[in-house]
C-alpha cells in the first residue's frame, strides 16, 4: 500500500476529517478509507474526459508536425530549426521501398 502526503486548507481538512469519521467511525483507517473513496471517484470522473481530450489532440496532429505538448517544451526559437532539420534529413535520405532510409 502506498503513502501519499497532501496539503489541504484548514477548513477542508476539518470538514473531511469530521465527515470521514462520521461515515467510517473513529477507528484506525477511517481517513484512509474516505480518502481512497474520494480519490477513486475523482479519478473515474476525470479519466474518461481526459482520454477523450487526448484522442482529439492526437487526431488533430498531422504527420510531420510536432504535437502541441511536445512543442511547449521546445524553445520557440528552436522550433523553426527543428522543422528545417527534419526537411533536410528527409531530402537527403529518401525512403526505400521498405520504408527505411539508407
Amino acid at each position: 500500500m502506498a503513502e501519499l502526503k497532501i496539503y489541504l486548507s484548514d477548513s477542508l481538512n476539518e470538514k473531511f476529517r469530521r465527515i470521514a469519521m462520521t461515515v467510517y467511525g473513529y477507528g484506525r483507517g477511517s481517513l484512509s478509507k474516505a480518502a481512497e473513496e474520494a480519490f477513486a471517484r475523482w479519478c473515474s470522473e476525470h479519466e474518461h474526459s481526459h482520454i477523450l481530450e487526448k484522442a482529439a489532440e492526437n487526431s488533430q496532429t498531422t504527420e510531420g508536425h510536432l504535437s502541441s505538448e511536445t512543442e511547449s517544451h521546445i524553445n520557440p526559437d528552436e522550433r523553426e530549426n527543428i522543422g528545417e532539420e527534419t526537411r533536410s534529413i528527409a531530402e537527403d535520405k529518401p525512403l526505400t521501398s521498405t520504408g527505411s532510409s539508407n
